[in-house]
């Protein structure tokens, strides 16, 4: 199975795979977890109808801080002047603050004044009922505290708040007990469902038992919320009096958003599966050919590149920092450590070459090299029909120079004789160490005349100046012998003649330059005399 298959056949499953976890997904986990949320935002939703209560609550024992610390309050409770309940205590000002009931008692609990607006008029049951759910209250051990809690009077719920009578500075000896109570009616219903932003109303406590039975989403044992439909949710606050007895359930419709925006979702979710599968598809296709599968195929055809032209410096392209480019790194460190093993082998071939060709002593070319290069001038005297001029020059006495200096003496003489030539040449002009204190010198393009005046410089620079031994110095001469090589010429043949005037030049007294451009006669040969000694 090829590579392309198989990544096929995995996509397949891994899809199906896919999309088995996300209908579970959607299934169950999706829509219990709104579930939950659902009950979690019930909860909280009867928390903040709880601390609406609550706030109705400290408005109330606010306003009644406000009279029961207020000194015309504080004279009235012992001066009783009836001006204070005329001028303050009307039902205009009730209206205003939206109070009900107000009674002021005296420190032995005894009332003083009591004033009421609306349909109830409370009876001496009523006002017994109100003094004592504040002896209930819980106090400070120093008279009577602030206190506040609902009553039920004659069936309707009433919030009630108890505030001790003081001076405006909050302090005095307490004079007694202001009471307010503010009805829990249609009004003050319709003010906490604006401010809770959901439909609220009162229903009898004996519903509260069923209202968390039937389709119950949250309960805490006092407060429940309950599914009235797909749409929508009751949720149930307990209203307890100073007793602790439930009295009313404030009931909030609230609608089930997070219900039906799960449904919405899953629907959605569901009608986009093939919509996903399908980019999942693309995508993954997508990555495999055109950034897998093609930089695997640019690897191949770069290494089958690199294999075929046998060029290390060619580099594969890494194109990311993954798999592939760790494996394009270690096959171009694999290439440099080729080419730079490469490059090692040809530069220890080239000194292999260059020593193989060059004198170790003077690193001028040695006799086989020299006499090589003589071909090749000598080939090229043919294609150019011109001449060469052929020198061979030997350092004179030295025999005695070795024994009597040493035959490190004797090196440097030659590695010095063999540089001030050097100088002394043109930038095409070729020496080679031909023996031991022989060189030979190449000078293309040369007549007899210049190469003769080539040699005659050479011999002077050589014998210019002494030559440095260390402690001592010494002043060598050369004897140079000068022919002329042409397009016919055998290069054996030349070197012969430039040997025979150069010792010629011996026979003649050294440190001089002597031409030749014929091999004398045998007998001539023989009747000369031998040649001197080097």
């Amino acid at each position: 199975m090829t590579i392309r298959k198989k990544i096929v056949l995995f996509s397949a499953l891994a899809l199906g795979a896919f999309f088995v976890a996300l209908y579970l997904v959607c299934r169950f986990a999706l829509l219990n977890g709104f579930t939950r949320l659902e009950s979690d935002y019930a909860r909280d939703n009867i928390h903040h109808l709880q601390n609406e209560l609550t706030n109705q609550q400290s408005q109330l024992e606010l306003m009644a801080r406000d009279y029961g610390q207020w000194d015309r309050t504080y004279d009235f409770m012992e001066s009783k002047d009836p001006e204070y309940v005329r001028t303050e205590l009307t039902d205009d000002t009730f209206k205003i603050i939206h109070i009900n009931i107000f009674l002021l008692l005296d420190p032995s609990g005894q009332l003083v004044v009591h004033q009421s607006l609306g349909s109830l008029t409370p009876d001496a049951g009523d006002l017994q009922t109100i003094t004592v759910a504040r002896l209930n209250a819980p106090t400070d051990g120093n008279g009577p505290s602030p206190a506040s809690g609902i009553l039920q009077l004659k069936g309707r719920v009433f919030l009630f708040a108890y505030q001790p009578i003081l001076t405006s500075r909050g302090n005095g000896e307490p004079r007694g007990t202001l009471v307010m109570g503010r009805e829990l009616d249609l009004s003050l219903i319709s003010s906490l469902s604006k401010s809770a932003g959901v439909p609220l109303w009162l229903e009898p406590a004996e519903q509260a038992p069923q209202a968390a039975m039937s389709g119950a989403a949250w309960s805490d044992g006092t407060n429940s919320a309950r599914f009235e439909s797909d749409a929508t949710m009751l949720e149930y606050v307990a209203i307890k009096d100073f007793y602790g007895i439930t009295r009313r359930l404030l009931v909030a419709r609230v609608p089930r958003s997070l219900n039906l925006e799960g449904a919405r979702v899953t629907r959605y979710l569901l009608g986009l599966l093939m919509l996903v599968g399908a980019i999942y598809c693309g995508a993954l296709f997508f990555f495999l050919e055109e950034i897998l599968l093609a930089r695997v195929a640019l690897l191949s055809t770069e290494v089958t590149k690199v294999t075929v032209s046998g060029d290390l410096s060619l580099r594969l392209t890494k194109g990311g920092q993954d798999e592939l480019g760790t494996l394009a790194a270690a096959v171009n460190a694999m290439l440099t450590a080729i080419q730079k093993t490469k490059a090692e082998l040809l530069q220890a071939q080239e000194s292999l070459r260059f020593h193989a060709e060059h004198d170790a002593l003077t690193g001028v070319l040695n006799r086989r090299a020299i006499r090589d290069l003589l071909r090749k001038e000598l080939a090229r005297c043919r294609r150019e029909k011109n001449t060469l001029g052929i020198i061979l020059a030997d350092v004179d006495h030295f025999k005695k120079i070795n024994d009597r200096y040493g035959h490190g003496a004797g090196d440097a003489v030659l590695v010095t004789a063999m540089q001030r030539i050097s100088s002394t040449l043109r930038s095409y002009d070729v020496v080679g160490r031909y023996g031991g204190e022989e060189f030979l010198i190449i000078a293309p393009g040369c007549d007899l005349e210049l190469a003769q005046k080539l040699a005659e410089r050479i011999r002077v620079a050589i014998g210019e100046q002494p030559i440095d031994l260390g402690d001592e110095s010494t002043t060598i001469t050369l004897s140079l012998g000068v022919t002329l090589g042409t397009a016919e010429s055998d290069p054996e043949f030349l070197v012969a003649l430039a040997d025979t005037a150069m010792y010629q030049a011996k026979r003649n007294g050294r440190n001089r330059v002597e031409v030749s451009l014929e091999l004398p006669e045998l007998e001539q040969m023989e009747q000369e005399t031998p040649a001197p000694t080097r």
